[in-house]
Order: C-alpha cells, then sequence, then structure tokens
C-alpha cells in the first residue's frame, strides 16, 4: 500500500547509555525515527460477557469513521514494520489496528466493519485455542487472511513465562511453545508469521531475542505509547482498546498523541524486584514542555517523582506511593510539546509474578 514511500530519509541517533552522566547526554539526539503511529490493540467485539476486554461494534465504527473523515493512513502492520526497518519515515495521522487471541466475535462482528471502510488490521492468533468455543478456526482465520487481514503469533499455550524464573528453563519453554504455534501455522496457513505479540503483553530481553533468532520481524507488547522507533520493534506499544478505554473519545485523544522521547530507562526489565519498583528514563527535552510533565501510576497521580535537568536532557525517576497490587501495573509520563499542538506519551509495564492469575 505504500510501497512508493519507501526509501525516504531517516535521521536516527544510536541507543545512549543509562550509565552515562548525564551532562555527557546533552550533545546526543533522540534515538527516534521520523514519524510515529498510534497502534491499537482489540479483543472481543459486541461480547458483553467480558466487559474488560470488549468493544460496542458501534464505537468501533465510530472510531474508523474518525480516521476516514480525518484523512488518516491506517497502515498494516507488515508493511509498516518493513518500512521503518528499511529506514521510512512515517508519513502523519498514520495508525495501526491489532486484534489479539482470534475470538469469534472479531470474525464476525469486527472484521466485516473494517472491509467497510476497506482498512487492513492484524490478527494475532494464538494456535493452541484455534477452533475452541468463542474462537475462530483455521478455515475462518484464512478466510480473515484472504479478506485483508495480516495474521500474526500470539503463542500457542498463552501462557505467563515470565513466571518460570531460570532463564534456561524459561528459554526451552519458549521456544518449545514458539515450536508448536509454528508447526500449526505451517500445517493450516502454510505460512510462518513475521509478527508476534506477547501473551499479557509480558516479556523479557531473552524471548525477544528468540524472535529475532526466529527470523521475526517485531514482536507487540501492551504498555500504551506510539510505536515510533526502529530500535525498539520487539517492544511495540499499543493502546488497549477494551473496557473503560474503549470509547471515541479515548481513540481520538489516542490517535493524535506523539511519542515522549525517551533515550533510556532503567531497568529494561519489566518483572519487579521490589514493591514499590522505581523507574528512572532520561528524555531529549528538545520539544517538550518540561514544566508540565505529568506521571501516573495505573491512571493516578499517585507517584513520587524526582527531577533533574541537564542542557538538552531531563532525568525523570518514578515510584509508586504505595505497593502495587495487580499483576501488571503501569507507570506512564505524559507532557505537552512545546508548540502546544498536542502531547507525548510513554509507559512502562511492571509485572509481579508473585501474582498468578488465570
Amino acid at each position: 500500500m505504500m510501497k512508493g514511500l519507501k526509501k525516504l530519509v531517516l535521521h536516527l541517533a544510536l541507543v545512549l547509555f543509562l550509565t552515562i552522566p548525564l551532562q555527557s547526554l546533552a550533545v546526543n539526539p533522540s534515538p527516534i525515527s521520523s514519524g510515529h503511529a498510534a497502534c491499537f490493540v482489540y479483543h472481543r467485539f459486541d461480547d458483553n460477557r467480558y466487559p474488560s476486554t470488549n468493544i460496542p461494534a458501534s464505537v468501533f465504527r465510530e472510531q474508523l469513521t474518525y480516521l476516514a473523515q480525518n484523512n488518516f493512513t491506517v497502515w498494516n502492520l507488515e508493511e509498516l514494520v518493513e518500512y521503518m526497518r528499511e529506514g521510512g519515515s512515517i508519513p502523519a495521522r498514520s495508525v495501526v489496528i491489532t486484534i489479539d487471541d482470534a475470538y469469534l466475535s472479531f470474525y464476525e462482528k469486527g472484521l466485516p466493519i473494517l472491509e467497510e471502510f476497506g482498512y487492513p488490521a492484524t490478527l494475532f492468533v494464538n494456535t493452541g485455542n484455534t477452533g475452541d468455543a468463542d474462537y475462530m478456526n483455521w478455515s475462518q482465520v484464512i478466510d480473515a487472511q484472504k479478506r485483508g487481514i495480516t495474521i500474526g503469533n500470539h503463542s500457542h499455550a498463552h501462557g505467563h513465562f515470565l513466571n518460570i524464573r531460570e532463564s534456561e528453563e524459561r528459554k526451552k519453554a519458549f521456544t518449545d511453545d514458539l515450536m508448536q504455534a509454528h508447526s500449526l501455522f505451517g500445517e493450516h496457513t502454510g505460512n510462518i508469521p513475521k509478527l508476534y505479540s506477547y501473551p499479557y503483553g509480558e516479556f523479557d530481553q531473552l524471548m525477544a531475542e528468540i524472535l529475532m533468532e526466529e527470523g521475526y520481524w517485531a514482536a507487540a507488547a501492551q504498555n500504551s505509547g506510539i510505536l515510533y522507533n526502529r530500535e525498539r520493534l520487539f517492544e511495540m506499544p499499543r493502546f488497549p482498546m477494551g473496557g473503560p478505554f474503549a470509547t471515541v473519545v479515548g481513540f481520538i485523544e489516542k490517535a493524535q498523541m506523539h511519542p515522549l522521547p525517551v533515550i533510556s530507562k532503567d531497568p529494561q526489565n519489566m518483572v519487579m524486584l521490589q514493591n514499590p519498583p522505581a523507574l528512572e528514563v532520561i528524555i531529549n527535552k528538545a520539544r517538550i514542555d518540561t514544566d508540565r510533565i505529568q506521571c501516573f501510576v495505573d491512571g493516578t497521580r499517585n507517584c513520587i517523582t524526582e527531577v533533574r535537568e541537564g542542557p538538552g536532557n531531563i532525568r525523570i525517576k518514578i515510584t509508586a506511593r504505595s505497593q502495587l497490587n495487580g499483576r501488571r501495573s503501569l507507570y506512564t509520563i505524559t507532557a505537552p510539546l512545546l508548540n502546544g499542538k498536542g502531547w507525548c506519551w510513554f509507559s512502562h509495564v511492571w509485572v509481579n509474578t508473585a501474582i498468578k492469575e488465570d
């Protein structure tokens, strides 16, 4: 769809190091590519039995109507990733639509609406559930593919891999699960996907490296944010569109969001080693209003922030005021652009592996 835009100029800065003093970082630009895209993740459509992951079909149609009326480009995620890998400059007003789990409600309710608008999407399939009650079967997956839907891998068993603490054991479990999924994709579709979506959005560097070794192009998480950095294609952020987030107003707000130019973060890992955990990020402050930076813990301002400014960068340390009680918790940083024409967004997910869930 966007092949003609390839080979445009890309200005990338290389990754900086957290161990470098703040004043040394001032001469380094933010490691971002030109342009950005808001990526959204959906699960169920018109399925009120599961409100936290559901979106009314009428709201989904209104969201797509907004994109059409405001001249947004809706990308095929695989094409966008290829475009970014080759150094393309993402055009303004770009969005990506993804769907996790391949629930039957997408095939029956979501897919026809996408077809009304002629928009592509990526469907991440967990192969262990394909054909079960409430899930699409392989014939429906293949039919969706013929109707313009890119198929991605969402694992076989949809497991909590981070619960496996020993790295070699986790590596084997993740690799075995990956091979099971590959076998079924090969048998039923004849192709191994190039894109992966981490179950529950939980991952670590080991899992990302295995995907790279197996030839994947990118992997999607579930922390909210803007896709913009070619160096971070194996931790692609996505805004959730389910439950209280599944609104037209919220969708419009996120579609217009800009990336917060994060240079580095510490820690890289999402597994909590202490509770509450501390997150430290270094941000290029050239285009943001640093006086209006906001920090949130699971959507509330229940956080302690420590800020150090340098000539060109700002270092922010965030710690929740109280212990985090859920398995997954979100630290979010937002700031307005200096020109007043939008807001920037960044988030980091913490996983408490001591909390088990079905």
